[in-house]
């Protein structure tokens, strides 16, 4: 598998961001002692839909330290980014079977990668095919549609160390198709597979789930569920529990791109990238709404035995 990274160089990191609505609980400690803070930004940016200057600069407005991006199928325009804000950059999703003639927007070899842009130190990372889909009437069924996974273990300034997976589960069937959310729940089960090996590290899975949340009113959400009871929690949903108020819609009438956390980390904030957040242009950069969230590493977390 192929993975890229660009080395971090730290003049080009701004930090510019205005206070959060949460900005109370920041540099507060946890169970008495410090507590580093994770920025995270969540992005389906469409197929590079917005300019790379313009992500860029919703980045730096952010100060997000961690972005994951979905649909972004542009090799060079993703190295690009890196390159712009000099940040570390992995990802990944090598269509597996050759017999497979690269599409349009297959970039050298990966199909719909998922990327992970970082401040962090990458330790170590994965990049393959989280999945395939088959069975659907938009489906081609001899050319599964691979969206391609990316882990990487990350390591702090402080020296903690924490797990994050960027994902793209598959699109269509909404919580009353059991064909659908049985797909969806099949690819969940096979990514907390592949997060097996570091379950004593705090862990993030971020991106489009293309699935909505049970804790938005009833409904076949599988996905969500089965996170729950793996001991995920939804950052949003924690930070803002009552849905009707705080329905934070990421795509059109859904709720569908996430920041979920486990282990060794504690919410602080989250919200929608709405228009005007960050210097975002809203729906004229995408067809999705990003996801912002600040995070806690509690003292210790992902640092035992190290």
């Amino acid at each position: 598998m192929a993975a890229r990274f660009l080395a971090i160089s730290a003049a080009s990191l701004v930090a510019a961001l205005s206070p959060s609505p949460a900005a109370d609980h920041e540099g507060a400690d946890i169970d008495g002692a410090a507590a580093e803070e994770l920025r995270v930004l969540a992005y389906n940016i469409h197929m590079w839909q917005l300019r790379t200057g313009e992500l860029a600069e919703v980045i730096r407005e952010a100060d997000a330290d961690l972005v994951g991006l979905n649909e972004a199928w542009d090799g060079r325009r993703n190295d690009e980014i890196a390159e712009t804000l000099g940040y570390n950059i992995v990802y990944g999703g090598q269509h597996p079977d050759p017999k497979h003639p690269p599409k349009a927007h297959t970039v050298n070899g990966f199909y719909m990668p998922q990327v992970l842009l970082t401040k962090h130190r990458i330790v170590e990372s994965q990049v393959f095919n989280a999945m395939a889909a088959k069975g659907h009437e938009r489906f081609d069924p001899e050319v599964p549609i691979y969206r391609g996974g990316t882990l990487a273990v990350l390591e702090t300034a402080a020296g903690a160390r924490f797990v994050t997976f960027v994902l793209h589960l598959h699109p269509w069937g909404d919580g009353d198709n059991e064909e659908m959310t049985s797909m969806r729940l099949a690819e969940i089960k096979g990514i907390l597979k592949k997060l097996e090996p570091y379950r004593d590290l705090p862990t993030l899975l971020i991106g489009d789930f293309n699935t909505r949340s049970h804790l938005g009113g009833e409904g076949g959400w599988k996905v969500t569920r089965h996170l729950g009871a793996q001991g995920f929690a939804d950052l949003y949903r924690e930070v803002r529990p009552d849905h009707r108020s705080d329905p934070g819609l990421t795509c059109g009438d859904g709720r569908i791109d996430y920041i979920f956390y486990r282990g060794g980390l504690a919410p602080v904030d989250c919200k929608v990238v709405t228009k005007g957040v960050f210097g975002s242009e809203g729906y004229d950069h995408s067809d999705h709404l990003a996801v912002f969230g600040i995070l806690k590493l509690k003292p210790g977390a992902g640092t035992e035995g190290r």
